[in-house]
């Protein structure tokens, strides 16, 4: 059975250092730190979860490794280079699908290759990235013509088209009712171990981030410094009622301070 990144036999990936990073923002003419030198590793063909208290920095930090702004200090740097920009190679996918309405599910998962002038040379992984999410019949559905967990796939083949070597997750299922949320869990694991990409999830459910990644990052309050780093080596697909993971839920609670109330 495969179990981890590193069965893959594919590892396309890409290794994300982010080193001595802190970020603030001007509000008000104050400045308001986000982030205390955070420094980490995501090893190619990882899926790294960071969780936290609301509000504590860990989209802000997604931002940054997404190159949508600098740091204010410290560096975030891809395969030892400086990220200093977007770029197709890493992609966002949020927790609303922000999908176009007057677009149908084809003609939205074509957006980045559109916008890339690459839909006339790479249009065919269009319908291949579709097949891989199973959305194959709904190709030319219209967004509200979707339930929620749908719209969230088409947001993920739309990120997945590009090839991506790593998919930021930002709270990506925060919206969809339990069951669907539980499915979708199930089916980025099994995208992320086919494509070998490297993935950021960034969420506030400690048992999504247990079931999902192979290491689970623990921020503190903002500005968020790190702490606690815990590898689940734990084969897939994984089970809430597993031990190991129970008792790893208790650990992160405890971190959190909430483990008087588990």
């Amino acid at each position: 059975m495969v179990s981890l990144a590193h069965d893959i036999a594919r590892e396309p990936g890409v290794e994300i250092s982010v080193h001595e990073v802190s970020h603030r923002f001007d509000l008000e003419g104050a400045p308001l730190p986000v982030l205390d030198r955070v420094s980490f590793t995501a090893r190619r063909g990882e899926f790294v979860a960071l969780l936290g208290p609301s509000g504590c920095g860990k989209s802000t930090l997604l931002r940054l490794v997404a190159g949508l702004e600098p740091p204010t200090e410290g560096v975030v740097a891809a395969d030892g280079a400086r990220i200093d920009g977007p770029d197709p190679s890493r992609v966002v996918v949020f927790q609303d699908p922000t999908l176009f309405p007057w677009r149908n599910v084809r003609d939205n998962v074509a957006l980045g290759l559109e916008a890339q002038g690459l839909l006339k040379q790479r249009g065919a992984r269009i319908d291949e990235t579709l097949r891989l999410v199973g959305l194959e019949n709904f190709a030319k559905a219209l967004p509200h013509q979707l339930s929620g967990g749908m719209a969230q796939r088409v947001a993920l083949a739309r990120a997945l088209v590009n090839d991506p070597d790593l998919l930021i997750l930002d709270e990506p299922l925060g919206k969809l009712d339990s069951l669907t949320r539980l499915s979708m869990q199930g089916e980025i694991v099994n995208l992320w171990r086919r494509a070998g990409f490297t993935a950021l999830l960034v969420t506030h459910d400690i048992e999504e981030a247990l079931l999902m990644a192979t290491r689970v990052i623990v921020f503190s309050e903002r500005p968020a410094s790190i702490k606690a780093d815990i590898a689940i080596d734990k084969p897939y697909p994984r089970h809430r009622d597993d031990p190991d993971l129970v008792e790893r839920r208790r650990e992160i609670l405890g971190l959190l301070g909430l483990d008087a109330s588990w």
